[in-house]
């Protein structure tokens, strides 16, 4: 079973930068952070491509050894499993990068909270969403298909999923809190809309299976939000 921390997707990345630590590293333990970062990223940037372009169970750990140079002893000293391989991947994903910054700490979380027009709060969602989208789709793919044969990684893509609704639900409040959400739109739908279309399948349908641009993706997005969460309804 891969160990998964119940915040691990609300609050990514919670491992302090060696330079948050108070006092100055010494060179040898700086190097030695940066080169396990290093190591970390070759793995998932082989795992990445193995997974994508054989899929996840046609991949073995040594072949992810091979691509990243290193041993496969290394692989499993950094990640422990194949699947604690790939639930990485996604994390790193999501959210572009590995620095140790807490998702509830990115800028557009911190640009939604702020925005007070319930219209900009609508565009600053499909932006992001846009983002992730192109970036996770291929990663997605990847967990959704082995899901359907790997007992860790169904366990995994569900607890992806009921994460992601926990977050949505914390959205849906902060909108009731600000008074921004439509009031004939009930906390539980609101959540529905919010869950679906800030998974997968929306991107999945109209722009890798479509042939939608991102850029018009990011403007239905936009006028679906709005008129789904925020826009008051006349007649």
């Amino acid at each position: 079973m891969i160990e998964i921390n119940s915040t691990s997707r609300v609050l990514l990345y919670l491992v302090p930068r060696v330079n948050d630590v108070p006092g100055e590293a010494p060179p040898s333990e700086g190097r030695r952070a940066r080169n396990a970062k290093a190591t970390r990223r070759r793995i998932l940037a082989a795992a990445h491509e193995l997974f994508i372009r054989d899929g996840y169970s046609a991949t073995t750990v040594q072949q992810i050894a091979d691509a990243a140079d290193v041993a496969w002893q290394t692989v499993y000293a950094v990640f422990r499993t194949k699947p604690a391989i790939l639930s990485a991947l996604f994390d790193v994903t999501v959210v572009g990068d590995d620095e140790p910054v807490p998702m509830l700490d990115r800028p557009f979380i911190k640009q939604i909270a702020a925005a007070t027009d319930p219209r900009d709060k609508a565009r600053i969602f499909a932006a992001h969403i846009r983002e992730t989208g192109s970036r996770t789709a291929g990663v997605v793919s990847v967990l959704e298909a082995a899901a359907t044969s790997d007992r860790d990684i169904a366990d995994l893509w569900q607890t992806l999923q009921d994460q992601r609704r926990y977050g949505m639900g914390m959205a849906v409040r902060a909108f009731r809190s600000e008074a921004v959400l439509r009031a004939d739109v009930t906390d539980e739908r609101a959540l529905a809309v919010l869950w679906f279309l800030t998974g997968p399948w929306p991107y999945r349908a109209l722009v890798t299976e479509s042939g939608l641009s991102d850029d018009d993706f990011q403007r239905w997005l936009e006028e679906t939000l709005f008129d789904q969460l925020f826009s008051t309804r006349t007649g």
